[in-house]
């Protein structure tokens, strides 16, 4: 596309007219990308207008505005015409707007669906960011992750590299959003869900609404319902019935673990702090953890614990490194 203008309203209609038209190209995709994600305010101009042109689709049925076309219509008395006109031409206006961004949505939808390639959205340590998709989904990145979204065309597609992503899915029937991880496939059904990939694992978690996860290795569709927690890794598939909200929490600022082994609690809590821990120890590596600690001072709060306990003990700190060694 040509030069963007510097006005992020007009940019976002012109991105949108662009990435719309029939002879769009993978180019302009990943130009987009680059420009959705330069600027905070290139991400609320582009969900305005996604949640203007969704408005304006829901309208073409709303029964108060055909009511005053059809008004318009209505071969009455000239008084009564001239009475309703204001309001009538308001909403056939409205109406044909509705209908030829409709019409643009209903052409793109019937593209074949691109790869997962387009736009690409990374967090470094200790950074949580939450942006507006291009179809209106939220999603909140969490520290140290790294995803990679398509433009909307039959299909909705987000794959995830590492780290994980809480998704808010925007209603729409008609193009199943669709998230990818370590040979997993979920298809969310209207819903608020996670999904996180780590080493060889998978972690769904499902808030509200429902997901369906597909694993082509184990030829295997499972759905959750809000409150499930499923985990697939080599050892195969563990689905449990509640949870969701304790593995949701990173984006309250809080971690939960369960008898979790100290090298795992260590490295999630190296995603959230520039103070990097390290075990000098190997024994300490599969001594287990369990408690709440917050993202924020996590890792002088696990030293104080594992100190208590006399399991663990510091033997260097500073800004950047903390370093834990066994009390035994």
């Amino acid at each position: 596309m040509g030069s963007v203008s510097r006005d992020p309203d007009a940019a976002a209609a012109s991105w949108y007219a662009r990435l719309h038209a029939h002879d769009a190209t993978p180019a302009d995709r990943a130009a987009f990308g680059q420009w959705l994600s330069a600027d905070d305010a290139n991400d609320r101009a582009w969900h305005e207008l996604v949640s203007t042109i969704r408005i304006l689709d829901d309208a073409r049925s709303d029964p108060a505005l055909l009511a005053m076309v059809a008004a318009a219509r209505d071969q009455a008395r000239p008084a009564t015409v001239r009475r309703w006109w204001p309001m009538a031409t308001a909403a056939a206006v409205l109406l044909s707007i509705s209908t030829t961004a409709a019409l643009v949505v209903d052409r793109y939808a019937a593209r074949p669906a691109t790869q997962v390639a387009d736009m690409r959205y990374v967090t470094p340590t200790g950074r949580v960011r939450t942006v507006t998709l291009p179809d209106g989904t939220l999603m909140t990145l969490d520290a140290a992750s790294a995803v990679r979204v398509a433009v909307p065309g039959a299909t909705r597609r987000v794959a995830i590299d590492r780290g994980q992503a809480f998704f808010k899915v925007a209603h729409d029937a008609r193009h199943p959003f669709i998230v990818s991880a370590g040979g997993n496939s979920v298809t969310a059904l209207g819903t608020q869900f996670a999904v996180r990939a780590v080493a060889d694992r998978v972690v769904v978690s499902l808030v509200e609404g429902s997901v369906r996860v597909d694993n082509r290795v184990m030829d295997r569709t499972m759905t959750l319902v809000p409150g499930n927690t499923l985990m697939i890794d080599r050892s195969g598939v563990q689905l449990t019935s509640a949870g969701a909200d304790i593995a949701t929490g990173w984006r309250k600022g809080e971690l939960t673990f369960e008898a979790t082994p100290l090298k795992e609690v260590v490295a999630e809590l190296n995603r959230y702090s520039t103070q990097h821990i390290e075990l000098t120890d190997k024994r300490l590596e599969n001594r287990v953890f369990s408690g709440v600690l917050k993202i924020d001072g996590g890792g002088s709060a696990l030293a104080d614990a594992l100190s208590a306990y006399g399991i663990a003990r510091v033997i260097y700190a500073d800004k950047t490194r903390l370093a834990l060694a066994s009390q035994s």
